[in-house]
């Protein structure tokens, strides 16, 4: 027996946020994610789950005066300029413009309103990313 949840990796990312109902939606719209499960209390936000390209993310409500936590994630898409862009059209802001790097990926990267940053590639040189 598989001592993870089904559908959860063995390391999960987990954010804390302001509004993770406007962060849900931001998700959805740009970065194609689902809605997996939310539970709430007395109209507070307690935990959340959303599938994400294969993965589990998690993400609950600043309790108290916690300081959100920030972060970036590196996600592998077949279409990083598609991406790219749904991110920028749902308020995202750029990083960098989707460019195709030496090291064998084409990616882009923006800042959601959280201040997480997305870097979305796909590898383009299968021998330069191998090294």
């Amino acid at each position: 027996m598989d001592h993870r949840p089904e559908g959860f990796q063995s390391v999960t990312p987990y954010l804390r946020l302001e509004d993770p109902r406007r962060f849900i939606e931001f998700a959805k719209t740009a970065l194609g994610a689902s809605e997996r499960f939310v539970h709430e209390e007395g109209g507070r936000f307690i935990h959340g789950e959303l599938t994400l390209h294969g993965c589990v993310m998690e993400l609950g409500q600043l309790p108290g005066s916690s300081p959100p936590t920030r972060s970036a994630f590196h996600v592998f898409v077949e279409d990083p300029d598609g991406a790219y862009e749904r991110a920028i059209a749902a308020g995202a802001t750029s990083l960098y413009e989707v460019t195709d790097h030496e090291y064998g990926e084409r990616s882009g990267g923006v800042e959601d309103d959280w201040g997480n940053h997305w870097y979305f590639a796909a590898v383009i040189d299968h021998a330069k990313r191998a090294g």
